[in-house]
């Protein structure tokens, strides 16, 4: 598995991560073998593991501390906070970016991945005033001073419409970003990874629009896609059968040209697919093995989301304005 820089930090990432989304929360299968993924996950090479102490509230860092905590010194943790599951009134969770929770959030995150450092802390899909804020900055930079982080961030979401937002944090000078970034979803992705800052790249595939052995996807409200209209994923997956007649053609799988994609622009330090089953987890691994993109591959690629794509992408960024 290569590794690549994340930003200025001096962390290396190994090329594709695992997140710990889709292992420990019940939008996901409850059958999923979560720690026998992980184990072997470590054993393909994989080094970067991203997790948030609202998934499954600290279900999935109990996971990662269980599964791979002998292997504390040989791999990269992210986790993320700003979620308030520790005193939500009902099924809503209300965020809580005071400095105090924040101070006990990273305390109790640490007791539960069982460890007295994390590598990369972020805000978790913080809006414009937490980015902004000052007193929130120089806390998470004294975490940095006092040995409990090793790089800040900020991860964007819940949707995809972020792009002020994340340059924002940029400027401010957060070392990291998780964001989403596909062959069908390039913006606003594509301008964060004009800077070489430790980008973190989630959804790869299209809320599964580019695993063409997921088609025909039906709506399955347990899943992360019912964020999603189920209209605009069903004309993502027509518009990308002439995408996926492309990647026959490369030798490869659309699921792997879609990993190949966004690891294609060297500003990406990891990329992080949704993996439930061990199948999966060998398939995306896989994709190192297989033959870099070439510049005319990028530019073909390039032309058919204009074509194809665009209009989906300007819809998922209009979605954004829910969220705001």
């Amino acid at each position: 598995m290569r590794e690549r820089d994340f930003g200025h930090t001096g962390i290396r990432v190994s090329e594709i991560g695992v997140g710990l989304w889709s292992l420990a929360t019940d939008w996901w299968a409850p059958n999923v073998n979560a720690e026998e993924i992980l184990k072997k996950a470590y054993e393909l090479g994989i080094t970067f593991y991203d997790t948030g102490d609202i998934y499954g509230e600290g279900k999935a860092e109990e996971l990662l501390a269980k599964a791979l905590g002998n292997k504390r010194d040989n791999i990269v943790i992210l986790t993320k906070i700003g979620y308030d599951f520790y005193n939500k009134k009902g099924r809503k969770i209300e965020q809580n970016f005071n400095i105090d929770y924040l101070e006990f959030a990273i305390k109790e995150s640490l007791k539960r991945l069982n460890t007295d450092y994390v590598d990369i802390l972020m805000l978790h899909n913080p809006k414009m005033n937490v980015i902004r804020n000052k007193e929130i900055f120089d806390f998470m930079q004294g975490l940095k001073k006092d040995g409990i982080v090793r790089a800040i961030g900020v991860a964007l979401g819940p949707t995809l419409g972020w792009g002020e937002e994340g340059l924002e944090a940029i400027k401010i000078g957060y070392e990291g970003l998780e964001h989403i970034y596909n062959m069908i979803e390039q913006y606003p992705g594509k301008e964060f990874l004009k800077y070489r800052i430790g980008n973190v790249v989630r959804v790869p595939h299209a809320s599964d629009a580019l695993i063409e052995d997921k088609w025909p996807i039906g709506e399955n409200k347990n899943l992360h896609r019912s964020l999603k209209n189920i209209k605009w994923i069903e004309e993502a997956v027509n518009n990308s059968k002439g995408m996926l007649e492309f990647a026959k053609s490369k030798g490869m799988k659309l699921s792997q040209l879609a990993i190949k994609f966004v690891l294609a622009n060297p500003n990406v330090s990891t990329v992080v697919p949704n993996i439930t089953t061990i199948k999966e987890l060998e398939e995306f691994v896989k994709t190192e093995e297989l033959e870099d993109l070439t510049e005319e591959d990028m530019s073909f690629i390039s032309s058919y989301y204009e074509k194809y794509y665009k209009k989906l992408n300007d819809e998922s960024i209009e979605e954004t304005k829910i969220y705001k």
